[in-house]
């Protein structure tokens, strides 16, 4: 009877190796980061660009209506050279907003209560909305105690106003009079959902997919860069944008961002 021998040494298990389906899969997750580097690279290049040839005739033009504003209040005109003067300050602020975003700048956020905040969003947009024949519909009403988060307020208007213009793009295109955008919130326990829903054109599967890379756009003269930059801002917030969208039926944004103080 032969015995075994203990200090043999066990042969080891053969590991299976990567396939070339796994390479392939690592080389496509490689090259799409790559490129997202790359177009971000190409966005921070090109704000800087844009901002610097806005700003200049602003400052021209600002100066100018300055220098002009005594003789307009002779004429009795100096509510159009305030508007004027508001409009200007309000773009350099804009592209003041829009060039930080391209730097790689500390995250400055305050303490917002969210339903006063959209309401005001809600305001700003009801012009906008009534030329376009849009309904606003809401259910910030129904909410009686605050529902605190930590944003930055300007770079979250721009994110809420860019999501409203596009619905209501979307409905334009249906060339119908009974547009509705509704914007909804949901408290869950460490988390608020913000959504924004139009019944517009809608979206197909392919365009959902591409729909925050940089400089993908459906429109004629879209730059492809609001909803890449919304996307980099909620996520700088810990936050998430979903979409979900039906051709015909309509396009609902979703998100997500964390309660400064959980249910």
């Amino acid at each position: 009877m032969e015995q075994s021998n203990s200090n043999a040494k066990e042969i080891p298990k053969q590991t299976a190796l990567p396939s070339v389906e796994d390479y392939s899969h690592l080389l496509e997750q490689l090259e799409a980061l790559t490129y997202e580097n790359q177009a971000l690279s190409n966005v921070n290049t090109l704000v800087a660009g844009v901002a610097h040839e806005i700003k200049n005739p602003l400052t021209i033009m600002k100066g100018f209506l300055q220098l002009i504003k005594p003789d307009l209040d002779k004429l009795q005109k100096s509510d159009i050279a305030d508007l004027l003067l508001t409009e200007i300050q309000r773009t350099t602020d804009l592209i003041e907003e829009f060039l930080q975003l391209a730097r790689p700048a500390e995250l400055t956020s305050e303490r917002i209560d969210l339903i006063p905040f959209l309401k005001n969003i809600l305001l700003l947009f009801h012009s906008q909305a009534k030329l376009s024949k849009c309904d606003l519909t809401t259910n910030l009403q129904q909410f009686k105690l605050p529902i605190e988060v930590m944003i930055n307020p300007g770079q979250f208007k721009q994110v809420f106003l860019n999501v409203m213009k596009n619905s209501i793009e979307a409905i334009r295109m249906t060339n119908r009079s009974n547009g509705v955008i509704s914007l909804t919130v949901a408290q869950y326990f460490n988390e608020v959902t913000i959504s924004i829903r139009d019944n517009g054109v809608g979206m197909d599967a392919l365009t959902q997919s591409r729909l925050f890379k940089p400089f993908y756009t459906t429109k004629e003269k879209g730059t492809g860069l609001g909803l890449f930059l919304s996307k980099q801002i909620i996520q700088n917030h810990k936050g998430t944008i979903k979409v979900k969208s039906s051709p015909s039926f309509g396009t609902t944004f979703s998100i997500q961002l964390p309660l400064l103080h959980p249910v």
